[in-house]
């Protein structure tokens, strides 16, 4: 299991306003609702099978709208992925793809649980009006629906393990992400959470294409770090 770190969807900006002005208490249970719903729908199931399979993963149903923003982040990192392969190939068969790509999706974690509970307290684009114990919150709720989604790319891949090496070069490294002494040497991989972040607050209020931003911190990060090395 990875250890945790320190196009067919539209974004969830698109809900009904009706739920503007929850408080917290409301919010938890209202996101825990969500994830029930999700697992009795089946959709997507085999995004969540790792709540069964793995130990530990079964708090995520207590992480509001966790199944949700997995679903999201899946479709929308596939979207960058494929679209990053295409544009610039030698940089999917880069072996520091995988520490970057990992540091985006942290980022857009966060940024997603941040904006959508903004959107929940009727904030809008301002998130600088969310309370210090709700930037926290959600802090701690990205890490662990990023940690979770790691996992699952580390189990299947982004495409499927074959496809991801057939189609873009990403081989399977993803088991080492959980060593963190591995992540440690890296320059700018703060940035890619940031990046990240940034990416999934544009995409929340539909201003922003994710992928011309994944492609841009994954260059960063490789201009950044030309002689380091991942395996």
């Amino acid at each position: 299991m990875i250890a945790k770190m320190s196009l067919g969807l539209r974004s969830s900006s698109n809900e009904s306003d009706a739920d503007a002005g929850m408080n917290d208490e409301e919010y938890v249970a209202e996101g825990k609702a969500s994830n029930t719903a999700e697992l009795a729908s089946r959709q997507d199931a085999r995004l969540f099978a790792q709540l069964e399979q793995e130990e530990g993963f079964e708090q995520l149903l207590g992480v509001p709208y966790a199944l949700k923003h997995v679903r999201e982040i899946h479709v929308v990192m596939r979207h960058a992925v494929a679209e990053a392969g295409d544009r610039r190939e030698e940089l999917t068969h880069h072996p520091l793809f995988h520490p970057m790509f990992a540091g985006f999706v942290l980022g857009f974690a966060i940024g997603l649980t941040q904006a959508h509970r903004a959107k929940h307290m009727g904030l809008s684009r301002n998130l600088t009006r969310l309370s210090s114990s709700q930037k926290e919150f959600a802090d701690e709720c990205g890490v662990q629906i990023a940690t979770y989604y790691l996992s699952l790319v580390d189990s299947e891949g982004i495409f499927g393990k074959e496809a991801d090496a057939d189609l873009y070069g990403i081989g399977d490294r993803w088991r080492l992400l959980g060593e963190e002494r591995r992540l440690d040497e890296f320059d700018r991989l703060k940035d890619c959470v940031e990046r990240g972040k940034r990416a999934a607050h544009g995409w929340f209020d539909e201003a922003t294409d994710v992928p011309p931003r994944f492609l841009e911190a994954l260059e960063a990060f490789i201009e950044a770090n030309p002689n380091a090395v991942f395996g």
